[in-house]
């Protein structure tokens, strides 16, 4: 916003404040639809929503789908609207159904009503108008006076020939080795080579390691909590690998969640329907793990070396068989199972001189299958209150389908990740039905709860 510098309050250079803002079309679009479909009052929480959207039109070659509309929308809180004002706003750049938005007129309903391209229900828009606007105005390039934008030109794809989000020039930037000192003698390192890592932890065995600083961030500005040392481990290439292989899927300690949510969801497309029940395990909590902005920043080793009693994946990487690969200063490497890596409240199986290199989830076998199981106050973005990871391998027998093997994990009951060690050996061996798992509640009820 421009000052007048002879006036104390604020001024606007020119007719109205539009004139001066730059905005992309699809972000006028995203203004246009959500307060027609009024979803912004206060409008403190806004323009976390408009940038999500626009973030995500920008980014998809095609419109996106309503669902992940509302993925996009997650991590951003609303305390005035109930969010489906909101969510009914943006599904117009999603256009499921093309009719709705290039002949209203043919979806009228009694007594004159149209479906409405906003919010998808009956309203009494005419056929030449939508929500009250001519449809024959053209929304115009920034810098010039914008006009009522029409639902039926908007386009997620048309968005892509626009300039790059992302500064090319940062992208073209060569990465170097960082060595930062701050107050207190703090020192922040950035290393580009696993050898580098370990090096500087043999010098600093109580350094830190960061990715996206989600947790730590919280310790040093909540708790208090001090460290000397800090690493970022973001640029280091072998702690990045995400590697399908034959007989599973190699993942680096350092990658985001969003990168791995995105690989998940490949495998799926690509892989037998068979060999992917963790992948589909995975995918179903990491929707409710924590908004985009979370995930793209969040690592999987950070997220597993905190060891939280509470954490959302812990419990499934112990019930699907995953190993992690563990990384010494002297590039000595230890494989763990997962179900062994947690020893107590925040505790892990890590010495001051290691680090998770990385972690591999095997694919699941023929008639194996793994399940993820989350209750919460709220669905979205909470902490939860129990959860669990589930794994049962079922074999024919004598026409009887028996369980050879299983996994039943929780969070949120114990200091740490509890297996249920005399439930899992009640059912192994015996023949899959309604008696056994009644069985395995009433075991359940006794040494779980």
């Amino acid at each position: 916003m421009n000052r007048c510098p002879r006036s104390e309050k604020p001024e606007w250079i020119g007719e109205e404040p539009a004139q001066n803002l730059r905005y992309e079309p699809s972000q006028f679009a995203g203004f246009e639809s959500l307060a027609q479909s009024h979803g912004s009052q206060c409008g403190f929480c806004t323009p976390g929503f408009i940038m999500s959207v626009y973030a995500l039109l920008r980014s998809c070659q095609t419109p996106p789908s309503e669902e992940q509309i509302e993925e996009c929308l997650a991590g951003n809180l609303c305390r005035c609207t109930g969010y489906r004002p909101i969510a009914n706003a943006f599904r117009v750049f999603a256009k499921t159904n093309d009719i709705l938005y290039t002949d209203i007129s043919s979806l009228s309903h009694q007594e004159g009503d149209s479906v409405c391209p906003s919010t998808g229900m009956p309203c009494s828009c005419g056929s030449k108008s939508l929500c009250g606007r001519d449809t024959t105005k053209q929304s115009v390039t920034c810098g010039d006076r914008y006009e009522s934008v029409s639902y039926s030109e908007i386009d997620g794809s048309r968005y892509t020939e626009k300039e790059l989000i992302f500064p090319p020039e940062l992208l073209l930037r060569k990465s170097t080795y960082l060595n930062l000192s701050g107050f207190g003698s703090l020192k922040w390192y950035r290393p580009l080579r696993l050898q580098q890592v370990l090096e500087l932890k043999m010098k600093y065995p109580d350094a830190k390691l960061l990715v996206g600083n989600t947790e730590v961030g919280i310790e040093m500005r909540l708790k208090r909590m001090q460290y000397k040392v800090l690493i970022s481990i973001t640029h280091v290439p072998e702690l990045n690998v995400l590697s399908v292989k034959d007989n599973g899927l190699e993942i680096g300690s350092a990658v985001k969640l969003s990168e791995l949510l995105n690989v998940l969801r490949r495998v799926v497309k690509e892989r037998d329907a068979d060999e992917t029940y963790s992948c589909k395990a995975f995918i179903e909590q990491l929707k409710w793990f924590a908004g985009t902005q979370i995930k793209n920043v969040a690592s999987v080793g950070g997220n597993i070396c905190t060891a939280s009693p509470i954490s959302d994946l812990n419990p499934l990487w112990m019930a699907a068989g995953a190993k992690f690969r563990i990384i010494d200063c002297k590039g000595n490497i230890r494989t763990v199972l997962a179900e062994n890596f947690f020893l107590g409240y925040r505790k892990v199986d890590l010495t001051r001189g290691e680090i998770l290199l990385s972690v591999f989830l095997p694919w699941t076998r023929s008639f194996e299958y793994v399940k993820e199981f989350k209750q919460a106050h709220r669905r979205d973005d909470d902490i939860l209150l129990v959860n669990a990871g589930m794994r049962v391998h079922l074999e024919e027998k004598s026409e009887k389908w028996m369980v050879s093997d299983a996994s039943i994990v929780y969070g949120g009951v114990a200091a740490l990740s509890l297996s249920a060690l005399k439930t899992k050996e009640f059912i192994i061996g015996k023949c899959w039905n309604q008696e056994l798992l009644q069985g395995a509640l009433e075991i359940l009820y006794v040494y779980v709860l």
